[in-house]
This record gives C-alpha cells, sequence and structure tokens, in this order.
C-alpha cells in the first residue's frame, strides 16, 4: 500500500510536525508501506544532505522517503492560492498514484489533499498538530479557517494528537470520525548517556525551540538572572532560530547575561541527542503546544523538564509532577498561539524557582528524569504508533 503524506512544512524545515513525519514514514516503511511525501517547502527531492541525513545504523543509511516539492504554495495565503493553479496538475498526479492520502495540519495542503481524495476516490486522513487547528492560529485570516473547515469536513479520519485537539475537531466532525494518537519518540535514538565530565561543574539549562512568541523562550531570558543569583554556575544554552532572535539576543545583552548565554542556532535533529546528553535540565515555556516532540525527546533521554502548565503537559509530565516540574506562567491551560514578549514579574519568578529547585537537587532531577523515560517508552515509541496508524489506513470510509 501505497501512503501519500501531504504536510505544508517539512524538512530541511525543522519542527515538531515536520519530524513527526519522517519518523512515522519511517516506522510505515519498516512495517513494509511504501511512503512518498508532497510539501510547499522548497529543497531537494531526496533528503541526504548533512542537513538533516542520519548516521548509517548498522551500515544502513535512514531510510528518507521521495518528495514532491510545490514552493509556489508555501506559506498558504493569497499568493500560495493563486500560484494553486499551477500546482493542481502535479497534486492531482500525487493523489492518483497513492492508496491513502495522509493530511499533516488542517491547512492549504490538507484542504487540497482532502478534497482530491474525495473527487478521485480515495481514503483520506488529517492528523492534527496545532498550527492551522487551534483558534488562535487562524483568528487572523478567513482563508486559513476556510482551510481548516474544509480539512476537518471533507478528511475520513480525523487523528488527534491530544486531547486539545480532539476537542477542536470535535466542532467540525462526528466523534466517529476523530482517533487520538499522539507524537512518538525513538527512544532507541532517543536513550540516556551520562554527561560530559567536562561539563561537570555547569548546570546546563537548555531549550530546542523555534525562537517563536509561542514556545516562550524570552520568558526564560526574563528568568535567567533570578536563576543566576541562586546557581552562578547556570549556563544557558539556546538551540533554534526564529522571528524573536534579535529580541531574544538584545534582551540577554539588556540584562547583561552574555556570558551565560550560548546560541547553538538551528540543531540538525540528527545531533539533537548529544545537545540532550549534555543538558541537566530543559525548560518548555511554551503559550501552546501539541503534545510536544521536543518534549517526549527530553523525556526518553531522562531529562529533568520544567514546562508550562498547559495541558499536554500535564499528559506528559503529570498531573502532580511526577515526571517533571510544570508552571502557571498563563491563566489558562489551553494553547494559545498569540503569546505575549513579557509575562508577570511572579509568574517569571515561578519558572526561576522551579529552575533553581532542580539545579540544586541532583537527587530530584535523576527521579524525574527517570520516570519520564519510562513514561516515553512505553507509551509513546513510534513502532506501536505507527502500527495504529496504519490499522486506520485498511479501513473502509464510511
Amino acid at each position: 500500500m501505497k501512503i501519500g503524506m501531504l504536510v505544508d512544512t517539512y524538512l530541511p524545515i525543522m519542527g515538531g510536525a515536520e519530524i513527526h513525519v519522517l519518523e512515522l514514514s519511517r516506522a510505515l516503511h519498516a512495517l513494509g508501506y511504501e511512503i512518498e511525501v508532497c510539501t510547499a517547502v522548497p529543497g531537494s527531492e531526496n533528503l541526504g544532505t548533512d542537513e538533516v541525513s542520519d548516521a548509517p545504523a548498522e551500515g544502513q543509511p535512514e531510510y528518507y522517503p521521495p518528495v514532491l516539492r510545490l514552493p509556489g504554495l508555501v506559506g498558504g495565503g493569497w499568493r500560495a492560492l493563486s500560484a494553486l493553479p499551477g500546482a493542481l496538475p502535479s497534486l492531482v498526479r500525487f493523489v492518483r498514484q497513492v492508496d491513502v492520502v495522509h493530511c499533516h495540519y488542517s491547512f492549504l495542503l490538507a484542504a487540497m489533499g482532502t478534497l482530491l481524495a474525495r473527487l478521485l476516490g480515495k481514503p483520506s486522513a488529517v492528523t492534527l498538530h496545532g498550527q492551522g487547528t487551534l483558534d488562535s492560529s487562524v483568528s487572523g485570516s478567513a482563508l486559513w479557517r476556510l482551510y481548516r473547515y474544509l480539512s476537518l469536513k471533507l478528511a475520513d479520519t480525523i487523528i488527534a494528537t491530544s486531547e486539545e485537539m480532539r476537542a477542536v475537531a470535535l466542532r467540525f466532525a462526528p466523534s466517529s470520525k476523530i482517533v487520538l494518537i499522539p507524537n512518538g519518540v525513538n527512544a532507541r535514538k532517543f536513550s540516556p548517556h551520562p554527561k560530559p565530565q567536562s561539563l561537570a561543574k555547569e548546570v546546563i539549562i537548555l531549550t530546542m525551540r523555534r525562537l517563536a512568541p509561542k514556545n516562550g523562550v524570552q520568558y526564560l531570558v526574563e528568568a535567567a538572572p533570578a536563576v543566576l543569583r541562586e546557581v552562578p554556575q547556570a549556563r544557558f544554552w539556546v538551540a533554534g532560530e526564529g522571528k524573536l532572535e534579535s529580541y531574544i539576543r538584545q534582551r540577554v545583552a539588556d540584562l547583561g547575561l552574555q556570558e551565560a548565554f550560548r546560541f547553538i542556532g538551528i540543531v540538525p535533529h540528527t545531533q539533537t541527542p548529544e545537545y540532550y546528553r549534555q543538558a541537566d535540565i530543559v525548560v518548555f515555556p511554551s503559550s501552546a503546544e501539541s503534545i510536544s516532540l521536543a518534549c517526549l525527546e527530553a523525556m526518553a533521554m531522562e531529562k529533568a523538564i520544567v514546562a508550562s502548565s498547559l495541558a499536554t503537559y500535564h499528559e506528559l509530565l503529570g498531573d502532580a509532577g511526577e515526571r517533571g516540574l510544570l508552571v502557571t506562567l498563563f491563566d489558562r491551560q489551553d494553547s494559545d498561539y498569540n503569546a505575549p514578549l513579557q509575562l508577570p514579574a511572579e509568574r517569571i519568578q515561578s519558572l526561576a524557582q522551579a529552575i533553581i529547585r532542580l539545579a540544586q537537587d541532583a537527587a530530584l532531577r535523576i527521579q524525574l528524569g527517570r520516570a519520564a523515560r519510562h513514561l516515553a517508552e512505553e507509551g509513546y515509541d513510534w513502532r506501536p504508533i505507527a502500527a495504529q496508524t496504519a490499522l486506520l489506513y485498511q479501513e473502509k470510509p464510511a
């Protein structure tokens, strides 16, 4: 059976949904499925470049599905819509030659993929990742709300990656069409290793996120002075790039924190385990999140985690903080892409105190890390997640 994955953003862009599509494709390929990806992101048709390729495992290179790229559709705005007639023949050919159309996000390619699947008699599924689905991510555009409406109305099956995604889907589709299957993690690739001795005297606090407002790295910068007063050996590593980078760098300079901060830039996914290995604490001060793939990776690496008390982090880290520390940064637990640049001082202080607590208690870091690894390995491994997804492909649409 051949599966066509349609995703608006894909490698070489690095993010949760992009890695989700790659890892799901790999796990499905291991089950005997043929995969092809269609995306709006420009790049190479055949991945395997230094930016994204994995080191060979047991002499065999990692699997990468072939990719059809339609860069005229990038961004999903009116300009992309005007380029749709030129891209339509390629999209039609793509859908014709697959057995199942599996879309990701509820955005332009999902709207077109589910529509073409209906017209061409192909079963379709849409996996929801947050962007294009949550109200705050589409509130500024009637066009984006139309993409969401079409995607969720036309799909035969909707795969929600969290309870919050499921709640949104229920507004557009009956519960019989909606299945909850979370993001996954490669628990073999992301496995615990000792921290290098060369860093033993430092407490490394890592954030591995795009520098976008909703990921909250700006709040970590504001919390850093309070952390350094109590833990002068703390060092903050920022891995990622994005629209807030210049603002974040300027705030670090304004606060005189240059010696405590290291800006790493974009980290190829194959190198992320090495950065997690060197870290003591990983921080996720997000305002919006599905089941966070980055958080699952940190959990699989047995890292102590501090996260905002969004519903998704309650699912991963436990309501009582059994697998990480939850911090109330917002007056809600649901996601909101409209993240403020600054938070009240008491919220920043609560983030700082959680980091300080973990920085000063190595035994607690070990305890939380082990519990986090257990859940990631037992409940979120890609192999059973791919098997659940494959079962959906075998079902006949109602």
